[in-house]
């Protein structure tokens, strides 16, 4: 797992409507698009959208748990690319970047990406954490 280039194993999951309306509003996010689908179809969206912050999160969390219990986050950045709605597959993607000691044990940087079924990605960025 501290292999510059080696690949994490995948993640599939997809986020319900509920999950989007919990996000929404532990995050203040009140937009209606992330929580009412007639408003999104309204604004010319399939269905409930998945919130950007959502996408960075999931980034996190997957990175997270691979890397194991013991593991700290120590940064996260991500750019979101293209938009995902409730139900939809999604996959996260990681491949380490860089293995380093550092601070008392090993500093991993991670390239990470939640990608749709047809491979277009909806958020890629790099987690760094500290083994």
């Amino acid at each position: 797992m501290t292999t510059p280039g080696e690949s994490c194993p995948s993640r599939s999951y997809s986020h319900s409507t509920v999950q989007l309306f919990r996000f929404s509003a532990v995050s203040w996010n009140a937009h209606r698009i992330h929580y009412d689908e007639s408003y999104a179809a309204h604004e010319g969206f399939p269905g409930t959208v998945v919130q950007s912050t959502l996408h960075g999160e999931m980034l996190v969390r997957h990175a997270l748990d691979w890397a194991g219990p013991d593991a700290r986050l120590e940064a996260v950045s991500w750019r979101n690319q293209a938009t995902a709605v409730a139900g939809e597959p999604l996959t996260w993607q990681g491949s380490v970047r860089s293995a380093e000691p550092g601070d008392g044990g090993l500093r991993l940087a991670l390239d990470a990406a939640i990608v749709k079924a047809d491979g277009t990605p909806c958020a890629t960025g790099t987690v760094d954490l500290l083994l």
